[in-house]
């Protein structure tokens, strides 16, 4: 992976650290709002990190950053009868040639 995100990056691997065990969650999504201030939702899947599954993982496709700016990230899921979103995250988006 690049010391740095560009506009237009595909196949990026976004992982975000949900801070506990979330195994078992259900619907495993990134909130995302755009530099626009767009909001978009990011289909993820529980990652384990190390022995844990404490992450959501999302790789970028064609148009997710098409943007530069700064994106506003939260990971969004359902575990047994608690729903919500987790804190959010700043993920920097450079022009090319930047």
């Amino acid at each position: 992976m690049a010391d740095s995100i560009y506009q237009g990056d595909v196949g990026l691997e976004i992982l975000v650290d949900c801070g506990r065990d979330i195994a078992g969650a259900g619907s495993p999504t990134l909130r995302v709002r755009t530099p626009s201030g767009a909001v978009r939702s990011w289909p993820a899947a529980v990652a384990v990190i190390g022995q844990t599954a404490s992450h959501l993982r999302y790789v970028t496709a064609p148009g997710d950053l098409a943007e530069a700016g700064t994106y506003r990230v939260q990971a969004a899921l359902t575990l047994g009868d608690w729903s919500g979103t987790g804190r959010t995250a700043n993920l920097v988006v450079r022009p090319h040639f930047s």
